[in-house]
Parts: structure tokens; C-alpha cells; sequence
């Protein structure tokens, strides 16, 4: 009797599991609630490359500054502030050919490693306006690099909305 009982609750159970499951539309849910459905490969890679292009044609309008464009904030000999307007990349990206603020700082001061890349302690979004310091020295860079990796430096962001 008893294991007659115990196959019939066990049976009503598992019937009935599936009338609790979530449902949305015929389409079963996740656990986070979203709807799975079967995304091609081809999709996804597709909307990444127009995404990617949307980027760099983005990147390629960035404006061009010379040497004697900067806006110098502080120099010394180990590091150099400027002021980044907006629509300027601070560094190039992977296309060196496009203009940015990282390349006019490097043309009028130079690096203690004669690379441009190594003058770069933080950036900026394109979009977006403020101070950028570039480190002259490698020494500057490794000292800058690491108070920004513990916080140790703070950034404050106003936005101006209109």
C-alpha cells in the first residue's frame, strides 16, 4: 500500500511539474526570466563587424591637433597635463593613423622611451572634455599608472545637460 502511494505522489508530482514551469509564449523561460531562442552565429558576427565599423568610421573623424594646438595645464619634467577638448581621441587606437591628442603631446614634449605609447597613464572618451596627464618619463609612467590602478587618484565628471 504504502509503495503504491509513493509511485502515485511521485507520478502526480512530476505530472504536474511542467504546469509550474514558466511560460512565455510557447517558449520556455530561464531562470533570469528571458526567453531562449536559437541565434545564428552568422547574426551575431554580422551586427559585431557593423558595430566594429561604426567605430572606426567614428575614430577617423576624431580632429586633428598639432603640437602648437595643446592647452598646457602643468609641465615639468616627469609629466605633462593638458586639457582635452572634445572630439579629440586621447590615443589612437589599433589605427595609428588616426588624430589624436596622445600623438600631439609626444610631437611638441617626447618620451623618455621615444614611444608615444608609453606616455599614456589614463584617457578620455572622444566625447568627452577635462585634463589628461601624460607621463614624460618612465619612471612617471610606472608612479601615475599605479596611483590610478589603487584609486589613489579621483575623478570628478560634471555633465552639462541640456
Amino acid at each position: 500500500m504504502r509503495l503504491l502511494w509513493s509511485a502515485a505522489v511521485i507520478a502526480a508530482a512530476v505530472s504536474s511539474a511542467s504546469a509550474f514551469a514558466p511560460v512565455s509564449n510557447g517558449a520556455a523561460l530561464t531562470r533570469s526570466g528571458v526567453a531562449m531562442s536559437a541565434v545564428a552565429t552568422a547574426d551575431v558576427k554580422a551586427k559585431q563587424d557593423a558595430s566594429i565599423e561604426k567605430l572606426k568610421a567614428k575614430d577617423a573623424s576624431s580632429a586633428a591637433l598639432s603640437k602648437d594646438d595643446l592647452n598646457v595645464v602643468f609641465e615639468d619634467e616627469h609629466i605633462v597635463v593638458v586639457s582635452k577638448p572634445s572630439g579629440v581621441l586621447t590615443v589612437p587606437g589599433k589605427d595609428e593613423s588616426n588624430p589624436s591628442l596622445n600623438q600631439a603631446v609626444f610631437d611638441r614634449f617626447g618620451s623618455e622611451s621615444g614611444r608615444m605609447d608609453k606616455m599614456v597613464v589614463h584617457r578620455l572618451g572622444m566625447d568627452t572634455s577635462g585634463l589628461v596627464v601624460f607621463a614624460r618619463t618612465n619612471a612617471a609612467l610606472r608612479g601615475m599608472n599605479s596611483l590610478f590602478r589603487t584609486r589613489k587618484v579621483t575623478r570628478k565628471y560634471e555633465a552639462l545637460v541640456c
